[in-house]
């Protein structure tokens, strides 16, 4: 960890040791971008409450950091069952009625949690653990179910007599991903449409963009720089049917130039990590909350440029994508945010590179635009 994260983790920490001799509730709220070290200090909290005679686990509704945290930490360890019992989905919750059944309970991707057959995995978490450390980034909400936003957080907090805490040190900052390049970020907030920012063109940031013409070369780029440590992959917006679910003879994606390629398969290792994974196409349900050195984002056809402007189509997503509703979304409003923060979101995972591909001819010569030449986007809002 560095300074930043530092600061953060100490505050968790020294809150935590302290207030669990107490016996009250708290609950904590910690804020942060993509890349602003929420999964580090998460997993070093947990470790280190534990080394310290404190129980604690790490939590996420997302199954692809949980198993790819638990899979690096039990590697050389004779104790990977006790391990792997440290890394929970919300899910085992809800069979659970015991108030403070665990001592703490470390929930990263906290924008994420849901409700589940009734359940609110928000509620369910509070209701659980004496106290609670909810890592949230509401932009990162994806999906028309994802109810971790703040003012859900406190409301059911103060029904559980769960004191909230708030702290500047608590509200990371700094980008720790994408090279350090806060830039970036802005950048992509501005280039999305998500938010106007000050950014308008990747002048003086260090971080590598390239937008391809070609699916093909882009993939082929990729693997060359994958073939180093097995640390680049593809990824997409979900506007491809997963037919190969059900036959994996079948390809799911087919672009110009001959590309096709399948969705991440579900068995084996976890696309994230797994040797055999660099050919498949990853979706946002199986790279949030993870990192990779270089990505290739397809931007498919919910995303296009048009009257001088970046605008998303929610008839252009998969029948198959039945974990986000977007397609079915009666809030045309919400549905655009959410694509928007999609994007953001995959094209935020490289640490060294974002390689990009879009469908609409137009968009991508938005981004070439802004990503490759030097003049700065102007009236974009």
């Amino acid at each position: 960890m560095v300074d930043e994260q530092q600061v953060a983790y100490a505050t968790i920490y020294n809150l935590v040791s302290t207030k669990l001799k107490t016996g009250s509730k708290y609950t904590v709220i910690v804020r942060g971008g993509p890349g602003t070290g929420k999964s580090v200090i998460a997993i070093q909290t947990m470790c280190n409450l534990i080394k310290k005679g404190y129980a604690a686990i790490y939590m996420t509704k997302n199954a692809a950091p949980r198993q790819v945290f638990s899979i690096r930490l039990t590697e050389g360890h004779k104790t990977q069952k006790f391990i792997k019992g440290l890394f929970m989905s919300p899910v085992v919750l809800e069979k659970e009625t015991m108030v403070n059944k665990y001592p703490c309970i470390l929930v990263d991707e906290g924008h994420r949690l849901t409700t589940r057959y009734g359940h609110n995995q928000i509620e369910d978490i509070i209701r659980s653990g004496q106290i609670t450390v909810f890592f949230i980034d509401e932009d990162q909400r994806v999906t028309t179910k994802d109810i971790g936003t703040a003012e859900n957080i406190k409301v059911i907090a103060a029904k559980y007599g769960s004191r909230i805490i708030e702290d500047d040190a608590l509200n990371l900052v700094s980008q720790f991903r994408c090279n350090g390049s806060d830039g970036y970020l802005a950048l992509l907030d501005r280039v999305l449409g998500i938010r106007d920012t000050a950014n308008t063109s990747l002048d003086g940031l260090d971080y590598e963009v390239r937008v391809f013409d070609s699916p093909v070369e882009m993939r082929n780029k990729l693997r060359e720089l994958n073939e180093i440590n097995n640390k680049s992959r593809m990824l997409a917006g979900y506007c491809y049917e997963w037919v190969s679910e059900h036959n994996p003879e079948l390809y799911d994606i087919f672009l110009k130039d001959g590309f096709k390629a399948q969705w991440n398969f579900r068995d084996g290792a976890p696309f994230a990590i797994a040797d055999t994974s660099f050919e498949q196409v990853g979706c946002i349900h199986t790279c949030q909350g993870l990192e990779f050195d270089y990505v290739g984002v397809i931007v498919g056809k919910d995303l296009r440029y048009e009257n001088g402007k970046v605008i998303t189509d929610q008839t252009k997503i998969a029948k198959s994508d039945k974990s986000s509703n977007i397609k079915t979304c009666r809030d045309a409003a919400f549905a655009d945010r959410l694509i928007r923060n999609t994007y953001k979101t995959l094209m935020s995972r490289g640490q060294k590179g974002c390689y990009i591909y879009c469908e609409d001819e137009e968009l991508r010569n938005y981004f070439k635009k802004v990503f490759v030449s030097s003049n700065p986007i102007k009236n974009d809002f």
